[in-house]
């Protein structure tokens, strides 16, 4: 899977927004999301990579 680079840069400014956002939700269930979503948005990038 072939990814161009505005998608690849757009999922990682994606990822970057979701770090930013870990650092002020208290609550571990937001935490818990955002951290999910980033992982799925990285193996995204990874997997076109190969």
């Amino acid at each position: 899977m072939a990814l161009s680079p505005e998608t690849k840069e757009k999922l990682q400014r994606r990822i970057d927004e979701l770090k930013k956002r870990m650092l002020y939700d208290a609550n571990d269930l937001d935490y818990e999301t955002h951290l999910n979503q980033v992982r799925e948005l990285q193996k995204i990038i990874s997997a076109a990579g190969k």
